[in-house]
């Protein structure tokens, strides 16, 4: 009881009390404190996860680039080989008139796609046809054993091969000095195998690519194939390589004393961080000075080739460094005025937000009207800023090679990358008529205007009817109506934009013939039926296209037009099933002549075929 009394009485020790003043100065501010160290610690955290995701999107930009002038190089060349097939398969080429259309059709070849080298077709019997360009001089080359001995190894490669085109191992060519890679593409009649048209292409375009990318933006690139040996790169011209020494078809990278390679062959470590950030980069390795970041594609040829392009760290900076001296930074402007420091979050805040509000156009595809993100005082920020509106450039530039419309129909209605069905849909097939002929007379920069200004002014005139051109196929177009979006007068509208380009393309002849040009006769086939359309491709590249009967009817529609005796500058046959479907002409915009059944080639049975001609329009 005493010792209870003890501990309850006046005696017991007082507590330390803290005065009012103490207690509300020092809550609130420690409450403001909390708070915008909260602030503080989710906006460092937003800055390093939009760092890392612009450094990764710059990467994929970057490796996108050259991916896509690497596809520019050869698919072109893929179509020219597979066209030519075609050709000898059907009978369209033959060598029995060696020296006149086949040699004037590869010299065509080789005005068109520089990149090619040679164009040869070795049949199974009799004497090959190999032509090439010698100082701009198409020259047909003889026999020789070495060429021979060559062309039977690889025609007993062809006969094996069960697809239209097939790229071969490539090869160090001393006499150029640089790689070659050849694309075969078999001919078969049924399932007798006749020979295989091949086309040689060096890498002499990607080479100057990549010097050209290393002078402009200080971005070193490399081409490597199958991991170990140089198929592009900027100094390749430079090394003393012998072919042949030690079984070597091409330089390895050891070959090189390039750092860049050094790194991508297993130097400093990766970059985890950066990879998580970067979609479709295979690998990114980093040390003290550089970071190297690469794409693995298997589109040409059975072993993958690796597109790498090489950073220097002080370019990109040490984000995480400096976003870590950036928050010591706003802890002691906290500890020295918590109001200063409030109002240095808000700014990196506002910063970031233009960051995403830019990022949110991109998102939506709105490339153009994308805001550019203001420069900052930041210096963490001012290089966020810069990178993230280079990469608004370069998308720009990507932009062009992306059917805007098309991508953004999908991502409305959400298709996966999987999805394909089965729909009826009308499909246009245009090409110019005598184009070979054409060309022969013409250099590759005046085919390249004429085809750029000629596709311009059709496209246009499909894409105001609502329709999708699916592809350029040299001369020709193939674009389709009623997907991604469900458009139930398709075939009016196919109609309707024929009627146009037979309008635009009278104008425009009318303008050549007045300036003494050759004036552009032009096949238009239109045909309506099942097909299956959506996303077909390999798991690196997908194209959003139609395949079916009624496109191959389409395309066979636009070739009986040169069977029909015409002179007109802009010819165009539909079928029965597109007029059907369309409805009564629309007289205001264009006539339907029946020209009665017709024999498709390669389809049994016959079409109804009519002919369009269109109205001009009352002034």
């Amino acid at each position: 009881m005493a010792e209870s009394e003890q501990i309850s009485g006046d005696t017991a020790p007082r507590r330390r009390r803290i005065g009012l003043a103490t207690v509300l100065v020092g809550g609130v501010t420690l409450l403001m404190l909390l708070a915008v160290g909260s602030v503080l610690a989710l906006t460092l955290t937003g800055a390093t996860q939009n760092t890392f995701s612009l450094l990764g999107a710059r990467a994929t930009t970057i490796l996108d680039l050259v991916e896509a002038r690497v596809d520019g190089q050869f698919d072109p060349v893929v179509s020219a080989a597979e066209d030519l097939s075609a050709q000898f398969a059907d009978g369209r080429l033959n060598l029995d008139d060696r020296h006149e259309r086949a040699f004037q059709t590869f010299t065509g070849v080789l005005t068109a796609l520089p990149q090619v080298t040679a164009v040869i077709y070795a049949p199974v019997e009799g004497q090959a046809l190999r032509v090439t360009l010698t100082e701009g001089i198409a020259i047909s080359v003889p026999d020789a054993p070495a060429l021979v001995q060559r062309q039977n190894r690889v025609l007993d490669f062809a006969r094996s091969v069960d697809k239209p085109s097939q790229w071969l191992t490539p090869i160090w060519i001393q006499a150029v000095g640089q790689p070659v890679i050849t694309v075969i593409a078999p001919v078969r009649r049924g399932d007798d195998f006749k020979g295989t048209v091949i086309l040689s292409v060096t890498m002499g375009k990607i080479g100057d690519f990549l010097r050209q990318m290393t002078q402009t933006n200080d971005l070193h690139g490399f081409i490597v194939y199958d991991g170990s040996w140089v198929l592009g790169h900027p100094e390749l011209d430079n090394v003393d390589f012998q072919p042949g020494s030690g079984g070597n078809p091409l330089p390895k990278i050891e070959d090189l004393a390039d750092p860049a390679l050094a790194l991508f062959g297993g130097g400093g470590e990766r970059a985890l961080t950066l990879l998580r950030n970067a979609p479709r980069v295979t690998d990114a390795r980093i040390d003290n000075e550089r970071i190297v970041i690469t794409r693995d594609t298997d589109r040409f040829g059975e072993r993958p080739w690796t597109l790498g392009v090489m950073l220097l760290r002080e370019d990109v900076g040490n984000e995480v460094q400096r976003l870590i001296g950036m928050s010591v930074v706003g802890l002691l402007i906290l500890v020295i005025a918590v109001f200063i420091g409030f109002m240095f979050a808000r700014r990196l805040n506002r910063q970031i937000s233009r960051l995403v509000t830019s990022a949110s156009a991109l998102t939506r595809l709105e490339v153009a009207n994308a805001p550019l993100v203001p420069d900052s005082r930041i210096s963490e920020l001012s290089d966020a800023a810069q990178a993230f509106n280079r990469m608004i450039g370069a998308l720009k530039l990507f932009e062009t090679y992306v059917p805007k419309q098309l991508v953004l129909g999908l991502v409305q209605r959400g298709e996966t990358i999987e999805t394909t069905e089965e729909r009826i849909l009308t499909i246009m097939f245009t090409d110019i008529r005598g184009f070979s002929t054409l060309a022969e007379h013409m250099g590759a920069a005046e085919i390249a205007e004429l085809l750029n200004t000629h596709f311009e002014m059709l496209a246009s005139a499909i894409e105001a009817e609502g329709g999708t051109v699916d592809k350029y196929i040299g001369d020709a177009i193939m674009a389709f109506w009623g997907a991604p979006e469900q458009v139930p007068d398709h075939a009016a509208r196919a109609l309707r934009a024929a009627a146009e380009i037979q309008r635009r393309v009278r104008a425009d002849n009318d303008a050549r013939r007045a300036r003494g040009d050759e004036a552009l006769r032009i096949r238009v086939g239109i045909h309506t039926g099942q097909v299956i359309v959506g996303n077909i491709g390999s798991k690196n590249r997908v194209n959003y296209t139609v395949v079916g009967d009624a496109v191959n009817t389409a395309s066979r529609i636009d070739s009986l037009a040169k069977e029909i005796a015409t002179e007109e500058d802009c010819i165009i046959l539909t079928s029965g099933d597109t007029r059907d479907l369309a409805g009564p002409a629309d007289t205001g915009v264009y006539d339907l002549q029946n020209l009665g059944e017709r024999e498709i080639r390669g389809r049994e049975g016959t079409v109804s075929i009519f002919q369009l001609d269109a109205n001009v329009p009352s002034s």
